[in-house]
């Protein structure tokens, strides 16, 4: 093991390191290990150098968590070709989860920044200027705004930890708990061969779109 150590340490030395390169990792060794690993020493570990070879281009833990949260976040592609608003809000969205999806224990990490990157701030951007087009006003687009980045939020949260077993209608299905408890649509309704979380997301963001639509045809 040290042997192996040492050489990564040299070939690192000799490409060098910059702080893109670093934050890169990191991601890495959060998405492995935890957003626990982050810390000076275990990134250090990681890439096979010292810590004191971080500092060139991270000041301190909280610098090295809060750059993660920009390169995370700078790096989720929101554009989107389509011109109809429920297209590019639809868009947003979904790339908005599949990041969340792809990195769920850097997402956690990002709930410790004392200052969010600017551009966490693109998705609600994008929704008000999409509801502004559809004929919706300020005040009623950032509750647009609010129900869909919370829709999402929560969809990605409970696909990541999974549902309360107790509060599971499949798994007390399974173990007949509620079994002739008067429960027959739950008993017709519920699949017993595991949930779709993208059928579901997509479900729920075309319910709200579509009460979106509604709302501004009637203003």
């Amino acid at each position: 093991m040290p042997g192996k150590v040492k050489t990564r340490r040299k070939r690192l030395g000799r490409e060098g390191l910059n702080r893109e390169r670093v934050l890169s990792e990191a991601l890495v060794l959060a998405d492995r290990e935890g957003p626990e690993a982050i810390t000076m020493r275990g990134l250090a570990d990681h890439l096979g150098v010292s810590p004191m070879a971080l500092y060139n281009h991270v000041s301190s833990k909280k610098d090295l968590v809060q750059g993660l949260a920009e390169h995370l976040v700078n790096h989720v592609d929101f554009s989107c070709d389509d011109s109809h608003w429920q297209e590019r809000i639809r868009s947003c969205f979904r790339r908005l989860r599949d990041a969340c999806l792809a990195h769920p224990s850097a997402i956690r990490l990002m709930e410790t920044v004392e200052v969010a990157p600017v551009s966490v701030f693109r998705p609600m951007e994008i929704t008000l200027a999409a509801l502004d087009k559809a004929g919706i006003g300020s005040a009623d687009a950032v509750k647009g705004y609010c129900l869909l980045i919370g829709f999402t939020m929560g969809q990605v949260s409970y696909e990541i930890r999974g549902p309360f077993r107790s509060f599971d209608a499949g798994e007390a299905l399974r173990r007949r708990r509620i079994a002739g408890a008067g429960f027959s649509h739950i008993e017709r309704s519920v699949a017993l061969d595991g949930w779709d979380f993208t059928s579901s997301f997509e479900f729920g963001l075309s319910v709200i779109l579509a009460g979106l639509q509604e709302f501004a045809l009637k203003k």
